[in-house]
């Protein structure tokens, strides 16, 4: 298995950067990561002077997958996540939902052990690990890391985690997959702009589906299949999300276009996942075994 350690960093998504990694169709790879802040906060010494506004979202990469052409799928499944023993959240007065209550910048550095993330000595959450960006080359141009679009990127979905297969369009010779960004648990809607920012490796399995390009990411967990839309707005994201699964639904399946409306409308479930980046995440989720009945068999 091959590694990738995080001295290979982009802050930007691009058919133009070279690959730091080349992997075989098939091929499992771990990817060390830093956490959001390039791990600045981490230090007990550290304060808010220490970031460094241009280091925000490194994402290690970009992996060259031989085989992966524009008009394939990637798919991408996340076999292990492994944190660090310490995370760091903030708040700032000009980022966030709730931006106008916070007075300062403040953080709160978070040991994490044994499965629990120690916010106070009153309070210990579960750790839920999950990738917060994950993607391959746009189309054109480049693209911030910290935004996120049909090329996946900074999706900052939950559902993100051990056991889930994302599912990239392949747009650019090798797809060049690059992540980063991990938490240790998070929110949905990440309102204050943090989850819990964690450094860690990824370990992941990349596998190439010939002529299978969907033009937006699925992600698919051992109970749900979901599509992620990333607009300006959160509106402008939940109506691309309700399209985007029932084209899957319909193309994927044996649904009739009315049969998938009606099984979206009874059984499917809109969530934000993040409020905070430059564009605005949402998913459409539906339990697989709906659309197991209907013949969905997971490429």
């Amino acid at each position: 298995m091959k590694k990738l350690n995080r001295d290979h960093v982009i802050y930007t998504m691009s058919g133009q950067h070279a690959p730091v990694l080349t992997i075989k169709d098939g091929e499992t790879v771990t990817v060390h990561t830093y956490d959001c802040f390039r791990d600045r906060l981490v230090p007990e010494d550290s304060s808010f002077d220490s970031l460094r506004f241009d280091e925000l979202n490194p994402a290690t990469g970009p992996i060259f997958v031989d085989g992966a052409e524009p008009g394939d799928t990637l798919k991408a499944e996340i076999l292990k996540i492994s944190l660090a023993d310490m995370g760091v959240t903030e708040i700032d007065p000009d980022f966030g939902c709730l931006a106008r209550l916070v007075k300062a910048p403040a953080f709160k550095r978070l040991p994490v052990e044994d499965g629990k993330i120690r916010f106070s000595s009153r309070l210990s959450l579960d750790q839920k690990p999950m990738i917060g960006v994950i993607g391959v080359a746009p189309a054109d141009g480049e693209i911030p890391t910290d935004t996120p679009d049909t090329h996946g990127g900074n999706m900052d979905c939950t559902q993100i985690g051990e056991g889930a297969s994302v599912y990239f369009p392949v747009c650019a010779k090798g797809a060049l997959l690059s992540l980063g960004d991990l938490h240790a648990c998070m929110g949905d809607g990440e309102i204050g702009g943090c989850g819990v920012e964690i450094a860690g490796e990824v370990t992941l399995k990349l596998t190439v589906i010939p002529g299978c390009r969907k033009p937006y990411p699925v992600v698919v967990t051992d109970s749900q299949v979901m599509a992620v839309a990333s607009c300006k707005t959160v509106d402008q994201a939940w109506e691309k999300a309700v399209e985007y699964l029932h084209d899957y639904m319909v193309t994927e399946t044996d649904l009739t276009s009315d049969e998938a409306i009606m099984l979206q409308s009874i059984a499917a479930d809109l969530s934000i996942c993040q409020t905070v980046n430059p564009n605005k995440t949402v998913r459409m989720s539906i339990p697989l075994k709906y659309l197991e009945a209907y013949g969905y068999r997971q490429k």
